[in-house]
């Protein structure tokens, strides 16, 4: 009889501490609240919240509620009959704020870091014969070129100037392939233009379209809504330096079909 009451004291002993792992486990590492927002923590007997420090302070209830007083950061401390610490939870308060919805289309212009590879082609030679330059140099359709000769490289014009000062000497080409920096070695050709080619077909700025979902007037912020915009030759998606809202219209929209994303027709 005593073995019984034995094993049931210790499967309600393991029930016990198993359904306080549980809510410990459940209580979130960070929150985000507004100013004056309460905070209710769903906590067994014997869980009780305080603020350790921040812009906080515990209200007086059984509810273990506490309110942010301001705009700022705090802690939560949780702990077992206040003696013993659970878990402490970071706490952002963000200030109230009136934003415009607004949920106009916006046309985004985006330049990448360095140049983006989206094709190859041969060279015609001053000799009149057809040369690949990049030819088992190990870059291909989707690299990014960063530098050429450690120039760093933004834009077409930076690597086609860079290039033709090298009057046709080998080049170093520094580029990023699939997130890891390599480098090769191109010569160029010259054309019967007298310029130097290296067969590469590179774009620096690609376009997408998003929508701006509100406006703050107070601080002249604003949200859209967008997704990852990815290169129209290489199908990869664009590694971003820098950006810039431009006007944008809806033409008309074709309606998708299953398999097959929505295309839309817009004029920037």
């Amino acid at each position: 009889m005593k073995k019984t009451i034995t094993k049931l004291l210790l499967v309600f002993f393991l029930m016990v501490v198993y359904a306080y792992t549980l809510s410990i486990e459940n209580i979130p590492d960070n929150l985000v609240i507004f100013e004056g927002e309460n905070i209710t923590m769903k906590t067994l007997l014997g869980m009780n919240t305080k603020i350790s420090s921040g812009t906080m302070e515990t209200a007086s209830n059984s509810n273990n509620n506490s309110v942010s007083q301001k705009a700022g950061k705090a802690t939560l401390q949780v702990s077992l009959f206040d003696n013993i610490s659970l878990k402490n939870v970071n706490v952002d308060i963000l200030p109230r704020t009136t934003v415009i919805p607004v949920g106009s289309i916006a046309g985004v212009k985006l330049y990448t870091s360095g140049v983006l590879v989206v094709g190859m082609s041969e060279i015609e030679g001053m000799d009149k014969k057809k040369h690949k330059p990049y030819e088992n140099t190990g870059i291909k359709e989707g690299d990014t070129i960063t530098q050429i000769n450690d120039v760093p490289i933004s834009s077409t014009d930076e690597l086609m100037k860079t290039v033709n000062q090298a009057q046709g000497e080998v080049v170093k080409v520094q580029y990023i392939q699939s997130e890891e920096t390599k480098e090769c070695s191109i010569e160029p050709v010259k054309t019967s233009s007298n310029e130097y080619k290296l067969g590469l077909w590179v774009r620096d700025s690609a376009a997408g379209v998003g929508t701006v979902s509100f406006y703050e007037p107070s601080t002249k912020t604003f949200g859209a809504l967008g997704h990852g915009i990815t290169d129209i030759d290489t199908e990869e998606l664009i590694n971003i330096a820098s950006g810039e809202f431009v006007t944008t219209r809806i033409l008309n929209i074709t309606k998708g079909e299953s398999g097959l994303p929505r295309k839309d027709t817009r004029n920037s």
